[in-house]
Protein backbone atom coordinates (compact mmCIF):
# COMPACT_ATOMS: atom_id res chain seq x y z
CA UNK A 1 0.00 0.00 0.00
CA UNK A 2 1.35 3.41 -1.02
CA UNK A 3 1.72 5.90 1.83
CA UNK A 4 -0.02 9.19 1.03
CA UNK A 5 1.76 12.45 1.62
CA UNK A 6 -0.12 15.28 3.25
CA UNK A 7 0.14 19.03 3.22
CA UNK A 8 -0.97 20.94 6.33
CA UNK A 9 -2.38 24.46 5.96
CA UNK A 10 -3.48 26.75 8.77
CA UNK A 11 -5.64 29.80 8.20
CA UNK A 12 -5.20 32.19 11.09
CA UNK A 13 -6.63 35.57 11.95
CA UNK A 14 -4.18 38.45 12.01
CA UNK A 15 -5.33 39.15 15.59
CA UNK A 16 -3.56 35.93 16.66
CA UNK A 17 -0.30 37.50 15.48
CA UNK A 18 -1.10 41.08 16.49
CA UNK A 19 -1.72 40.05 20.11
CA UNK A 20 1.87 38.79 20.36
CA UNK A 21 5.03 40.88 20.63
CA UNK A 22 7.50 40.70 17.73
CA UNK A 23 9.63 37.93 19.26
CA UNK A 24 6.58 35.78 20.11
CA UNK A 25 5.15 36.38 16.62
CA UNK A 26 8.37 35.24 14.93
CA UNK A 27 8.63 32.16 17.16
CA UNK A 28 4.97 31.27 16.51
CA UNK A 29 5.49 31.49 12.75
CA UNK A 30 8.79 29.58 12.76
CA UNK A 31 7.38 26.79 14.95
CA UNK A 32 4.47 26.32 12.55
CA UNK A 33 6.72 26.34 9.48
CA UNK A 34 9.22 23.92 11.10
CA UNK A 35 6.25 21.61 11.68
CA UNK A 36 5.63 21.65 7.91
CA UNK A 37 2.59 23.91 8.09
CA UNK A 38 1.76 26.52 5.45
CA UNK A 39 0.28 29.56 7.22
CA UNK A 40 -2.20 31.89 5.59
CA UNK A 41 -3.29 35.00 7.43
CA UNK A 42 -5.48 37.99 6.71
CA UNK A 43 -2.73 40.44 7.50
CA UNK A 44 0.59 41.72 6.20
CA UNK A 45 3.63 42.24 8.41
CA UNK A 46 5.52 45.49 8.24
CA UNK A 47 8.68 45.24 6.11
CA UNK A 48 10.93 45.53 9.18
CA UNK A 49 9.07 42.67 10.91
CA UNK A 50 9.31 40.52 7.79
CA UNK A 51 13.03 41.29 7.62
CA UNK A 52 13.44 40.20 11.27
CA UNK A 53 11.56 36.97 10.44
CA UNK A 54 13.93 36.29 7.55
CA UNK A 55 16.99 37.06 9.73
CA UNK A 56 15.80 34.67 12.44
CA UNK A 57 15.09 32.02 9.82
CA UNK A 58 18.62 32.34 8.44
CA UNK A 59 20.01 31.71 11.93
CA UNK A 60 18.02 28.46 12.16
CA UNK A 61 18.56 27.06 8.67
CA UNK A 62 19.92 23.51 8.66
CA UNK A 63 19.11 20.19 7.01
CA UNK A 64 16.02 19.80 9.23
CA UNK A 65 14.77 23.30 8.51
CA UNK A 66 15.63 24.46 4.99
CA UNK A 67 13.94 27.87 5.24
CA UNK A 68 10.71 29.68 4.49
CA UNK A 69 8.89 31.31 1.63
CA UNK A 70 6.82 34.45 2.25
CA UNK A 71 4.39 36.14 -0.11
CA UNK A 72 2.05 39.02 0.75
CA UNK A 73 -0.65 41.06 -0.91
CA UNK A 74 -1.38 44.31 0.85
CA UNK A 75 -4.71 46.03 0.56
CA UNK A 76 -4.03 49.29 -1.24
CA UNK A 77 -5.29 52.38 0.55
CA UNK A 78 -5.57 55.87 -0.81
CA UNK A 79 -6.79 59.31 0.14
CA UNK A 80 -8.43 59.61 3.54
CA UNK A 81 -7.82 55.92 4.34
CA UNK A 82 -4.04 56.49 4.23
CA UNK A 83 -4.30 59.43 6.64
CA UNK A 84 -6.62 57.50 8.97
CA UNK A 85 -4.26 54.50 8.97
CA UNK A 86 -1.22 56.66 9.79
CA UNK A 87 -3.09 58.46 12.60
CA UNK A 88 -4.24 55.12 14.00
CA UNK A 89 -0.64 53.82 13.97
CA UNK A 90 0.61 56.96 15.74
CA UNK A 91 -2.23 56.81 18.27
CA UNK A 92 -1.38 53.18 19.06
CA UNK A 93 2.30 54.06 19.55
CA UNK A 94 1.45 56.97 21.89
CA UNK A 95 -1.02 54.83 23.88
CA UNK A 96 1.56 52.06 24.33
CA UNK A 97 4.31 54.52 25.28
CA UNK A 98 2.12 56.21 27.92
CA UNK A 99 1.00 52.90 29.41
CA UNK A 100 4.56 51.52 29.47
CA UNK A 101 3.67 48.66 27.13
CA UNK A 102 6.04 47.37 24.50
CA UNK A 103 5.38 49.04 21.17
CA UNK A 104 4.10 46.36 18.83
CA UNK A 105 3.91 46.68 15.09
CA UNK A 106 0.38 46.64 13.80
CA UNK A 107 -0.37 44.06 11.14
CA UNK A 108 -1.88 45.69 8.05
CA UNK A 109 -4.84 44.44 6.05
CA UNK A 110 -3.97 42.04 3.29
CA UNK A 111 -3.13 38.40 2.74
CA UNK A 112 0.09 36.58 3.60
CA UNK A 113 1.27 33.05 2.93
CA UNK A 114 4.27 31.72 4.86
CA UNK A 115 5.48 28.18 4.40
CA UNK A 116 8.40 25.78 4.39
CA UNK A 117 10.70 26.18 1.41
CA UNK A 118 10.87 22.39 1.03
CA UNK A 119 7.18 22.33 -0.02
CA UNK A 120 6.71 25.65 -1.78
CA UNK A 121 8.39 25.28 -5.15
CA UNK A 122 7.29 28.48 -6.85
CA UNK A 123 5.23 31.59 -6.19
CA UNK A 124 3.90 33.59 -9.09
CA UNK A 125 2.82 37.06 -8.00
CA UNK A 126 0.87 39.71 -9.85
CA UNK A 127 -0.18 43.02 -8.29
CA UNK A 128 -3.58 41.68 -7.15
CA UNK A 129 -3.01 37.93 -6.75
CA UNK A 130 -0.48 35.19 -6.25
CA UNK A 131 -0.36 31.52 -7.17
CA UNK A 132 1.54 28.98 -5.13
CA UNK A 133 2.94 25.76 -6.51
CA UNK A 134 3.60 23.29 -3.72
CA UNK A 135 4.92 19.74 -3.79
CA UNK A 136 4.83 17.21 -0.98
Amino acid sequence: MKKSKKLKMSFISSTVLHDKNKKERIEFILNKVKDGTILITDGVMRPEDEMDLIKETMRKVDSGFPGIEVCSLQKQTSGLAVITEKLSDQGEKIKNALSGKEVTSKIKSGLTLIGPAKYIKRIKKDPDQFSVFAEV
